[in-house]
């Protein structure tokens, strides 16, 4: 029997509550923060390319030219690893008594665990264009974003909503 299925029907509700509200608050910062502010404002690309860059993960270039429709869609996958990431994350919390009792620096790691998988395995196996290769600055702001975002705020909603007691 897997874990979730051995656990009772409140816990898994409030898991998946907790993931879908924790999830949509860090992708809501995460799209001010970085996507807007960052990539938008201090880098220059519209946030409709970005999000059309993010649905280029499942359609390739074509992705590109369907316009305000593809840059929805991506918008929906960015919210939906949100809510995956934070779910993984509450899982870990759930079952893991060293990372509740020390959910900041557990949260602050795992922000760093995404980066490496978004950047190193997820991306690159995905159909978006290759970009450009990032400077070391653009690589620390992505990775600081993922690390307070992705992570610390992630850690924060969690300690704030979850019985974080070993």
């Amino acid at each position: 029997m897997s874990t979730i299925a051995g656990t009772s029907p409140t816990t898994r509700n409030s898991l998946l509550r907790l993931s879908v509200i924790a999830g949509l608050i860090c992708g809501a910062v995460n799209v001010i923060t970085y996507h807007w502010f960052v990539v938008g404002v201090l880098g220059g690309n519209p946030l409709m390319i970005t999000y059309q860059y993010i649905a280029s993960g499942a359609l390739g270039e074509s992705a590109f030219a369907g316009g305000l429709a593809t840059a929805v869609l991506g918008a929906l996958f960015h919210f939906i690893f949100s809510i995956l990431i934070a779910g993984i994350f509450i899982l870990g919390v759930d079952r893991i008594p060293l990372l509740r009792r020390h959910i900041i620096i557990g949260s602050l790691l795992y922000g760093f665990g995404v980066f490496i998988v978004m950047n190193m395995i997820v991306t690159p196996l995905s159909a978006t264009p290759p970009l450009p290769t990032p400077t070391m600055t653009e690589i620390i702001i992505n990775l600081i974003d993922h690390m307070l975002v992705s992570g610390l705020l992630l850690g924060i909603v969690v300690q704030r909503n979850f019985n974080t007691n070993p």
